[in-house]
Order: structure tokens, then C-alpha cells, then sequence
């Protein structure tokens, strides 16, 4: 009878312990969080890169007429809640420009923490980003090729740290 009085005492105290802390783990991140949070867009000269803010997965300004939030994956990495989100700009001229970008949370708010440039490293002549998921600690960029209208099943696969900081002129 006391061995049992123990362990359920012992099981009491142990529920309480593990649900407080579950009380206490941060909140995830999530993309609509992402959505509408400052972005670096990388310079694509030699000017300092542009820190922008989003609303609802989009920004635009006479500079910028045009950039958008598509592809997003949320999970963990290194132990961390991350949002990773393929965005496209263009800055006025006849071509896009694309990166994915690593979104972090840190004392309640929205970072972004890198961007890295998939380019010409998307296998199978995938030419853009089409779909991300983040597993097993990896990020996996599934590309797409529009022009000739496929979708590409080998995704790169890539780890947090391909992404760079932003360059700002106060860490160049």
C-alpha cells in the first residue's frame, strides 16, 4: 500500500512537473507571423541589402514595385521554431530576383535570421522555388521549371547554415 501511495505521489508530482513545463515553451512561429515581418532583400549591386516591411506576404514601393512571400515550410531547426519562405522581388526591370529566406523568433518578435540564393543550385533544371518543408533538421527546396512546366521531385536539400546575414552598412 505504501509502495503504491509512492508511486502514485511520484506520478502525480512527475505530470505536474512535465505540464508546467509545457506551460511554459514558447509559442511556435508561425507563416502568418512571417507574413507580415521585416524582410532583408539582398542588395543585387553593390549597395547595402534593404530591410522591408511585409503585410500579408507582400511589399511593393516605387523601388520595389513588386515582391511576394510563395513557397513557406514552419518546423524545427536545431532545436528551434524556424519559418523558412521562398520570396520573389523585382526592382523594375525585366527580370525577377528570388531567394529563400530563414525566419526566426527571438524575445517575441519576428527575425530574419539569413537568406540564401538556391539559383542555379536547384537540381534537375528546376529554375524557382515551388514547395519547402523542413524535416529531420533540413531544408528541403523542391524547384520548379515554369517555362517548360514542371515540377521537380529531387528537392536541394539544405541545412541553416547556407544562410547569410543581411549586409547592412553598420556590419559590412
Amino acid at each position: 500500500m505504501i509502495n503504491s501511495s509512492l508511486s502514485l505521489l511520484a506520478a502525480t508530482v512527475f505530470a505536474a512537473i512535465a505540464s508546467g513545463a509545457a506551460v511554459q515553451r514558447a509559442p511556435d512561429l508561425t507563416p502568418q507571423q512571417v507574413r507580415n515581418a521585416s524582410v532583408c532583400l539582398p542588395s543585387v549591386g553593390d549597395p547595402p541589402d534593404q530591410l522591408v516591411l511585409f503585410k500579408d506576404g507582400k511589399y511593393d514601393s516605387p523601388s520595389i514595385p513588386f515582391a511576394e512571400m510563395r513557397a513557406m515550410a514552419s518546423g524545427e531547426l536545431d532545436g528551434q521554431a524556424a519559418v523558412v519562405a521562398e520570396i520573389v522581388w523585382n526592382t523594375g526591370g525585366s527580370g525577377n530576383w528570388e531567394i529563400v529566406a530563414l525566419f526566426r523568433e527571438e524575445q517575441g518578435a519576428v527575425l530574419n535570421a539569413g537568406v540564401y540564393w538556391p539559383a542555379a543550385d536547384l537540381p534537375d533544371g528546376g529554375t524557382m522555388v515551388g514547395r519547402i518543408e523542413i524535416r529531420d533538421n533540413a531544408i528541403r527546396l523542391y524547384g520548379e521549371d515554369p517555362l517548360h512546366r514542371r515540377t521537380i521531385a529531387t528537392p536541394l536539400v539544405v541545412r541553416p547554415s547556407v544562410f547569410t546575414r543581411c549586409q547592412f552598412a553598420s556590419n559590412r
